[in-house]
C-alpha cells in the first residue's frame, strides 16, 4: 500500500512538473520572420546588409536605410546576426522609457503575458525567444528575437 501511494504521489509530481514546464512556452506561433527576412535566410541573399565595424561585432550587420520604427516607437537602429552564414538574432535598440512602454504594449498585444527577471522581459518558444531589457541608468534598451533552432539548408523554408 506504501509503494502504491508513492507511486501515486511520484506521478502526480511529474504531471504537475511538465504541465509547469509546458506553461513556460508561448501558445501562439512564434515570428517566422523579421522585416520580411526569414530566419535562416544565408547572408549572401541579402544583398542591402553592410557589416558592423569594431571588435566584437563578427557577423553582425546592418541596413544603410533602415526604418527606425518599430510600431509607434522610435528605435535607433537593428543589428542582424548570422550563425553560420544564416540569420539566426536580430536585435533593436532604442532610447527612453516611453519607447520601452510601445514596444513592450506591441509585444504583449502579440504574444501574451511574457515573464520577467530584474529589467529583462520575455517570451519563449522551443526553438525562438523574445527578449526586451532595459537599464534606467543609461535609458537604454534592447529587444532580441532569437531563432535557437537548426539553421541547415531548410530552416528558412520551416522555422
Amino acid at each position: 500500500m506504501k509503494i502504491r501511494s508513492f507511486l501515486a504521489v511520484l506521478l502526480l509530481l511529474a504531471v504537475l512538473t511538465s504541465a509547469a514546464a509546458a506553461a513556460d512556452y508561448v501558445t501562439i506561433a512564434h515570428p517566422t520572420s523579421f522585416r520580411g527576412l526569414q530566419w535562416g535566410t544565408p547572408l549572401e541573399d541579402i544583398p542591402d546588409l553592410l557589416p558592423v565595424k569594431g571588435a566584437g561585432y563578427k557577423a553582425t550587420y546592418f541596413k544603410k536605410n533602415e526604418k527606425l520604427t518599430f510600431g509607434d516607437a522610435e528605435i535607433l537602429s537593428v543589428a542582424y546576426y548570422f550563425r553560420k552564414d544564416r540569420l539566426y538574432r536580430v536585435g533593436v535598440a532604442f532610447e527612453g522609457r516611453a519607447n520601452h512602454f510601445l514596444l513592450k504594449e506591441r509585444l504583449l498585444g502579440t504574444y501574451g503575458p511574457g515573464r520577467g527577471v530584474g529589467h529583462r522581459y520575455g517570451w519563449m518558444w522551443r526553438d525562438f525567444s523574445v527578449e526586451l531589457t532595459y537599464d534606467d541608468d543609461n535609458k537604454t534598451g534592447a529587444l532580441y528575437y532569437t531563432f535557437e533552432g537548426k539553421l541547415d539548408q531548410d530552416s528558412s523554408k520551416t522555422p
